[in-house]
């Protein structure tokens, strides 16, 4: 099945191989990083972390998961850090946060010629793969060569479980080749386990994303970047964090309106992929709105904004997490549109009113528990933001007890790094 498994993946690679080739062409994706992905990892740099920890986290939301975990794993062992990542924004971000304290590199295609190179190279001791990553010859190489492998911060979505069940007898074997699988909820542990994994070597572990802390130095970054977007008393910012294609319109609609009754309104628009800042860019001049770019903007000798700027457009990586502070209201990106959402707990960390629409799969537990818990509010469509965006506007109680909410969620669901790192011991105890 694996040979089969393998000439699927090489087919498919082919197929979507134009469309990389775009990407590398117009945005340098992918090119840079296709030799590591091969698994040639550079000897110089690798030659002394043999026996270490891998995790691999996928993207941005994956490295952000993971690092109250490494807090952790430093804190219990002395073992050499090795972080993978697929995507060039997860790259890009885990060497910023990680730098001096893990080797970033990327993840090798699940090849077996590449799988066992990138083994080969750092013969890690024990890997954790963050959420559903799950490459059937990646992990029978590592059974093979007796390197434990768990699942963490584990969850299987609505999508995959869907796929998954369409090869049920194929993927039990591969989850065979896992050694312990910590679940987020217990949903994701019901669907793993009827997918084949054995309750012995399961459980909810509960979300590493509730054990986030304030961004290093956020006071005094904070502090800096209300004189760089010129923010005053008067100025009411709404921050719509990671947003996807097709969703700024719907975004721009509901603040037009918020700006009707409120004219020092501003708005920080964060996109969720940075290949999409000129179109983001293009999009508000089609819609007329006066814009900034973050990386025009300097803290020279500018006054505090009289609303002439409408828009911040958030050219850039890594700063979105720190901006949370400053916002009144927080809308939660690829929401709106079906693409999952994204991860509403780093505002609320800053007791922020949050808002999202109706697509949360990717956060389900999280969304659900913030809905009920009046933590969130939940919108169906631009409209429905629109008004919430004013109503939320004109009761500033309303939009404090939100946040109040939020951020006392986070506080009662923290655990789950150590939980985590409890299974690690028992598992690397058993394997020596």
């Amino acid at each position: 099945m694996h040979i089969l498994y393998s000439f699927c993946f090489t087919l498919g690679f082919l197929l979507a191989l134009p469309y990389f080739l775009a990407q590398a062409v117009s945005h340098q994706k992918y090119l840079a990083n296709f030799v590591q992905r091969l698994g040639f990892l550079p000897a110089a740099e690798y030659e002394n972390v043999q026996k270490g920890v891998w995790i691999h986290a996928v993207s941005v939301g994956e490295v952000l998961a993971i690092l109250p975990l490494i807090r952790v794993v430093r804190q219990k062992w002395d073992l050499t850090l090795l972080v993978s990542t697929t995507t060039v924004t997860g790259q890009a971000l885990a060497s910023q946060k990680l730098d001096g304290i893990a080797k970033t590199f990327y993840f090798p295609l699940d090849w077996n010629f590449a799988v066992r190179r990138s083994l080969n190279r750092i013969q890690p001791r024990v890997v954790l793969i963050a959420e559903t990553e799950i490459w059937p010859n990646f992990l029978r190489e590592c059974k093979r060569r007796n390197v434990p492998v768990l699942l963490i911060n584990g969850r299987i979505s609505d999508r995959s479980v869907r796929r998954y069940c369409k090869v049920r007898w194929f993927i039990k074997r591969v989850l065979g080749y896992i050694n312990y699988c910590c679940m987020q909820s217990q949903t994701d542990l019901d669907r793993i386990r009827g997918l084949g994994t054995a309750p012995e070597t399961s459980e909810v572990c509960g979300n590493l994303k509730y054990d986030v802390n304030l961004p290093e130095g956020s006071e005094e970054k904070t502090k800096g970047y209300r004189r760089l977007l010129r923010l005053s008393d008067a100025s009411f910012l709404v921050v719509a964090g990671s947003t996807m294609q097709g969703e700024e319109s719907l975004v721009l609609f509901a603040f037009r309106k918020l700006r009707e009754r409120n004219p020092q309104a501003l708005l920080l628009l964060a996109p969720r992929h940075p290949e999409r800042f000129n179109e983001v860019e293009e999009l508000l001049g089609r819609h007329h709105f006066s814009f900034k770019k973050r990386s025009a903007l300097t803290l020279d000798g500018l006054p505090d904004s009289d609303g002439s700027v409408e828009v911040i457009l958030l050219d850039s990586m890594g700063e979105l997490a720190t901006l949370y502070a400053l916002a009144d209201l927080v809308f939660i990106g690829g929401s709106l549109v079906q693409t999952g959402g994204h991860n509403p707990l780093e505002p609320a960390l800053y007791r922020k009113a949050v808002l999202f629409g109706p697509c949360m799969t990717n956060f389900r537990e999280v969304a659900t528990d913030f809905v009920r818990q009046g933590a969130a509010v939940q919108v169906q469509n631009q409209d429905a933001l629109a008004t919430k965006f004013v109503e939320l506007y004109q009761d500033p109680e309303l939009r404090k007890e939100i946040g109040e909410r939020g951020f006392q969620i986070i506080a009662g669901n923290r655990g789950a790094a150590h939980r985590i790192a409890k299974r690690i011991e028992e598992v690397l105890s058993v394997v020596g």
